[in-house]
């Protein structure tokens, strides 16, 4: 990977000689990472070449001479500033590490993460850290903590950047928590030096449950279920003191019940929030094909293993239907494919609001959604000034329309071909 000045900034620059390498669907979960950890990758075809550029202008190197933030060499004792700024780096660091494992549930290999020291960048402060990740297609093996590389982390945590922040057992940790594939001492050790816990401990949880329940019968009862039960017998005794006559009682009484019924709504809008998210979660995995799909093997199975091991396990990856958007005719600054893996895909001119970003004339900030329910897809242009055509039909704004493979779809006046795999 190379440091390159542009007209625009400074980036860092990587050449894939061989453009099969480049995996769409890594180059967007990459692009739309919540972690905000991972300079987003931008990418253009150079021939036969493709080049991936990260722009990090307002960045600088960790090895970068004119940073310094209390250096290992730093004789006088640090500044309050200093140390606040060490222990929120330190944290950083800790959220950075707890991402390498949690990359793998997006289906993006740590081997992809770019360690280099000179190629890991933060703000003057030395608070903010951001790296690179190579969108680049991988092998079904390569989805492991040890992928990462214990020797490339190793060089990473050796570098002063990160000694002050990290205890030698902490680095000795996570070095050897790579090298044994062991997930669960890497997450713990990156909890430790975040200072969170993000884990929930469900036996212990269970425990306490089962102490504190006072008989069998409360032990099958859900949480909204007991709510009510005691929403109930509140509204029950607020009866009782109405009809003694009471009146402090019965308002309090009154008042309690109306609490728990509506604290009990809203933490069962809560629970369905969360499962529909664990829902989504496990949907997420099951579309691991789509690393794969074009690929017996990366067009090669000598690209994989001497045996055919990794050819058996790639035909085990479930099947999935997933939508593709091609561009018919070439338009400058648009890229010829988009992938359609997510049950909600946005399209507009707003990178805030929308998926696929098309900032043509023409092109409202949102513009369209396309959806996706079992197994087909629907377009549902997005109310505005934008128009949307599947063939040369315009479709009214507002209302989903089934849309089916080899449609052309037209977004503003911009032609795509609609197909699925």
């Amino acid at each position: 990977m190379q440091i390159k000045k542009g007209p625009y900034g400074y980036y860092a620059v990587e050449k894939l000689e061989d453009p099969d390498r480049l995996c769409t669907y890594a180059e967007e979960v990459i692009a739309g990472n919540k972690s905000d950890f991972y300079l987003t990758p931008c990418t253009e075809y150079m021939g036969p070449n493709v080049m991936c550029y990260y722009e990090f202008s307002d960045y600088l190197q960790i090895t970068d001479p004119g940073f310094s933030v209390f250096s290992p060499g730093r004789k006088n004792a640090p500044h309050k500033k200093e140390i606040h700024n060490l222990s929120l780096r330190r944290k950083s660091a800790g959220d950075l590490f707890y991402t390498f494992v949690k990359m793998l549930d997006n289906l993006i290999s740590p081997s992809c993460i770019v360690l280099d020291p000179d190629m890991v960048f933060t703000d003057p402060d030395g608070i903010a850290i951001k790296l690179c990740c190579l969108p680049v297609k991988i092998r079904p093996e390569e989805l492991t903590l040890s992928s990462l590389g214990a020797t490339r982390l190793e060089i990473l945590l050796n570098c002063d950047f990160f000694k002050n922040i990290i205890t030698d057992d902490e680095r000795n940790a996570l070095v050897y928590s790579v090298k044994e594939n062991n997930e669960d001492l890497f997450l713990k050790t990156a909890e430790t030096i975040s200072g969170t816990d993000r884990r929930t401990d469900n036996k212990k949880s269970e425990i306490t449950a089962e102490r504190m329940s006072g008989s069998g019968f409360l032990q099958t009862l859900t949480r909204t279920e007991k709510d009510l039960i005691i929403s109930a017998l509140s509204s029950l005794l607020s009866l009782v003191s109405l009809i003694g006559k009471l009146y402090l009682p019965c308002f309090l009484f009154a008042l309690l019940s109306t609490v728990i019924l509506v604290m009990s709504l809203l933490n069962q809008r809560k629970q369905e929030t969360h499962k529909k998210a664990e829902e989504s979660l496990e949907q997420s995995r099951k579309r691991s094909t789509i690393l794969f799909s074009e690929n017996p093997g990366m067009n090669s199975k000598r690209e994989l293993e001497p045996d055919d091991t990794a050819e058996v396990n790639f035909r085990k990856f479930p099947s999935i239907t997933t939508g593709l958007l091609t561009l018919i005719s070439d338009r400058k600054g648009i890229k010829n494919k988009y992938s359609l893996y997510l049950d909600e895909t946005t399209i507009g001119s707003d990178c805030f609001l929308s998926d696929i970003v098309l900032d043509e004339s023409g092109i409202a900030p949102l513009h369209a959604v396309i959806r996706q329910k079992n197994g087909s897809f629907y377009i549902e242009p997005a109310k505005g000034t934008g128009r949307t055509y599947i063939e040369s039909s315009p479709v009214e704004n507002g209302k989903n329309y089934e849309i089916k493979s080899g449609q052309k779809i037209t977004v503003g006046d911009i032609e795509f071909r609609f197909t699925t795999k």
